[in-house]
């Protein structure tokens, strides 16, 4: 059964669609926190297990946003910044699921057993030496910083229509109370 349309829900998101928002915001950026201080810590297995979430909540929220109507772009935006829009949004989800995958192939190519959330696995495939494996390592550093990179400039994006624009981009997405609290401080 698909969401009501937009129009009838005053151009915000569900509560679902906001809470899988907010959670994969915070599990990624708490994730590549945690990656990028790999080669000083003792987090690997943290890491991992992060990303086994990650790609369970990746996977939910993919779900949900092709099972449901989402609401279309402020009419006030239009021209590039719909098409900039719509490719940042699409980018976004593609970058999302291409650090997952990079992340996963660098893990097997180790040709170590897995532990996934508990559940152990055998290893999938024969270990790769340290140079063959070096191309799914940089795949997977440098997709996680243009991802990052890409996430800064949406946020950057939503506050500047929301505050310079008065384009309710960034209530739309956050908590009722909130978004109320932010449109009276900033009208």
């Amino acid at each position: 059964m698909k969401e009501k349309k937009v129009s009838d829900i005053n151009q915000e998101y569900s509560a679902m669609a906001k809470t899988l928002h907010w959670l994969t915001a915070i599990m990624i950026l708490g994730q590549y926190l945690i990656g990028i201080t790999l080669d000083y810590t003792e987090w690997k297995s943290l890491h991992f297990q992060v990303g086994y979430i990650i790609v369970i909540l990746v996977l939910w929220r993919i779900i949900w946003r092709v099972t449901h109507v989402y609401p279309e772009l402020d009419p006030q935006i239009k021209g590039h910044g719909r098409v900039l829009a719509h490719a940042g949004h699409h980018t976004l989800y593609l970058l999302m699921v291409l650090v997952l995958i990079s992340g996963f192939l660098r893990l097997i190519t180790k040709g170590e057993a897995l532990n996934i959330l508990g559940f152990n696995v055998a290893p999938l495939m024969d270990a790769m030496s340290k140079d063959e494996r070096t191309p799914y390592k940089l795949a997977h550093e440098y997709l996680a910083h243009l991802f990052i990179l890409l996430i800064a400039l949406h946020v950057l994006a939503a506050f500047a229509h929301q505050f310079l624009s008065k384009i309710p981009c960034l209530s739309r997405m956050l908590p009722k109370s909130l978004a109320k609290y932010i449109e009276e401080k900033h009208d």
